[in-house]
């Protein structure tokens, strides 16, 4: 920190945690759109399994997370990033974990428990999808924030990209067996991005990145 009366940003210290502030909160936006989309690569696989329709599973998920967003703002003010970000990876883990089966016997469960992991995936996204502005300005310096919104923002796209890809590889033509691998490797991703949320995530630096907006003016 230094000192004089010499304004501008050079006396607030930016942390290299940031980046890994940022890196957590993408990689759980890009594993919630995923987990959402996690069957389009392989539609017919997963109606051969569950003889539903997977995109009634995409539809409650977007409906669930819309539901979810109302409440964002209030519950974020109420009890601080760190919490509410590492409540929603759990809550998504939980619902990713619930999709795949290994509550029970390393099967797939019944459509029901489906039902439940989506919704709970639904309702964890908007916490990672409407924080970044919220990171970058508690974590980044002003010449940065446009990026480290953007990086993470984007991270969803990949997610989506991600469900295509690597869903088409593990599900295009082949039998139910693969849906059971696939959605437990997306539930082992989700368990690794938990551990790592709880292990690394913290609230804000311990000093702010700029000075606060009425000392620019």
């Amino acid at each position: 920190g230094g000192g004089g009366g010499g304004g501008g940003d050079e006396k607030y210290h930016l942390y290299p945690q940031r980046w890994t502030q940022l890196a957590i909160l993408s990689l759980l936006a890009l594993l919630s759109d995923w987990a959402c989309f996690a069957t389009a690569g392989g539609p017919s696989t997963w109606t051969t399994q569950f003889h539903h329709n997977p995109e009634e599973l995409i539809d409650l998920f977007l409906f669930t997370n819309v539901l979810s967003c109302f409440f964002f703002t209030d519950i974020t003010r109420l009890y601080g990033l760190r919490k509410v970000v590492t409540a929603a990876a759990g809550m998504m883990t939980a619902g990713c974990v619930l999709r795949s089966g290994l509550p029970s016997d390393f099967f797939l469960p019944d459509y029901n428990l489906e039902i439940m992991g989506t919704i709970l995936i639904g309702a964890a996204q908007p916490f990672f999808q409407c924080t970044p502005p919220l990171l970058s300005g508690t974590w980044f310096g002003q010449d940065e924030r446009a990026l480290s919104t953007s990086i993470c923002l984007n991270a969803n796209q990949l997610g989506i990209a991600t469900a295509f890809v690597v869903g088409g590889f593990f599900l295009g033509g082949k039998t139910p067996d693969a849906l059971d691998e696939y959605l437990l490797i997306i539930s082992g991703c989700s368990v690794a991005a938990f551990a790592a949320t709880v292990a690394l995530f913290q609230d804000r630096p311990p000093t702010p990145p700029t000075a606060p907006p009425e000392k620019h003016a």
